[in-house]
């Protein structure tokens, strides 16, 4: 069996996408299609790892019929869940997409708030089994009623069991984690522009602004640049990742299969950039199939052949 991989999911949500041909506003709708699954990047990232082979474990915040809903879900996948239980009902997020205009449209409940009971079970719940986790995905925004230093508290708490963490999120709760120097941290073009306070519109900018965060926060960066790949830094080392050119059919949950696969790398003990390369094939292989971190092996195989890595020089 591989090495299990503890995915934190802190924003559970039932994850609806509607597939509608030339959607507007103040019409009637009848999708062609609806996919359902258990949502939140966590469990994306989760999704990812199982597609990959690996062994994930997702844990977070659930609660009410929508939580039972999500819970019975990722067992039904195979995934194992360790959740701690809300008194409020998991929240439910909307995805419009629309095939014929290129077009989608998201709605996410903000979800209430978590009572310090249920933060402070939490924390106990990780610092008691984190120890038995090969690596740590900390994914996503966390929901109201959670210290916003909490990521920070996990990766604190994964130093001190020796387990790598891999840091996705924005915002503040990207501010106060990457301070906490995760083994990568992995934010997108909007993320790291907002982190550094500053535009950045080339792929040069981009790789040194990875360098840069790899520098200040002793960390590896990956930045995620959508349809051209990532430019990673490591140290001194810079690389970027050019994804192939695919028939996309669903760019959503790519970000969260990227991270899926740099976390199984990782506990394959490949090489840095090697880890990028499955992150990026796995991101890819994610856009040609519906469902967010869903995808074929085959697909994956097939990407990850194609991405081609090449070193940044000054």
């Amino acid at each position: 069996m591989t090495a299990k991989i503890l995915c934190v999911n802190a924003n559970a949500a039932i994850d609806k996408t509607l597939i509608i041909k030339n959607y507007r506003l103040d019409a009637i709708h009848r999708p062609e299609r609806v996919v359902s699954l258990p949502g939140g990047k966590g469990c994306n990232v989760a999704r990812a790892l199982k597609c990959l082979g690996g062994t994930p474990v997702v844990t977070g915040w659930v609660g009410g019929f929508a939580g039972q809903w999500i819970e019975m879900g990722l067992r039904r996948e195979g995934i194992e869940t360790r959740f701690v239980q809300t008194p409020f009902e998991s929240r439910e997020c909307i995805s419009v997409l629309d095939p014929e205009n290129h077009t989608l449209t998201e709605i996410y409940e903000r979800g209430d708030a978590v009572p310090d009971a249920q933060v402070e079970e939490f924390r106990e719940l990780v610092h008691a089994m984190i120890h038995a986790f090969a690596a740590l995905t900390l994914s996503g925004s966390l929901p109201p009623g959670v210290p916003r230093d909490f990521y920070a508290d996990l990766i604190g708490m994964a130093h001190a069991a020796r387990v790598p963490v891999l840091l996705d999120s924005s915002g503040e709760f990207l501010r106060y984690g990457i301070v906490r120097k995760p083994t990568l941290v992995k934010p997108n073009r909007a993320e790291v522009q907002e982190l550094l306070g500053r535009e950045l519109n080339t792929r040069a900018e981009f790789a040194d602004a990875a360098r840069e965060l790899a520098a200040r926060y002793d960390t590896r960066a990956v930045i995620s640049l959508g349809a051209e790949g990532a430019v990673a830094a490591e140290a001194k080392n810079v690389w970027h990742a050019r994804a192939p050119q695919l028939d996309v059919q669903s760019a959503v949950g790519s970000g969260d299969a990227m991270l899926g696969g740099m976390a199984y790398a990782l506990t394959l003990q490949l090489p840095f950039a090697e880890m990028v390369r499955y992150g990026v094939a796995a991101g890819a292989a994610n856009a040609l199939t519906l469902g967010a971190g869903v995808f074929a092996r085959a697909d994956f195989e097939t990407a990850l052949r194609a991405v081609e890595v090449t070193a940044v020089t000054d």
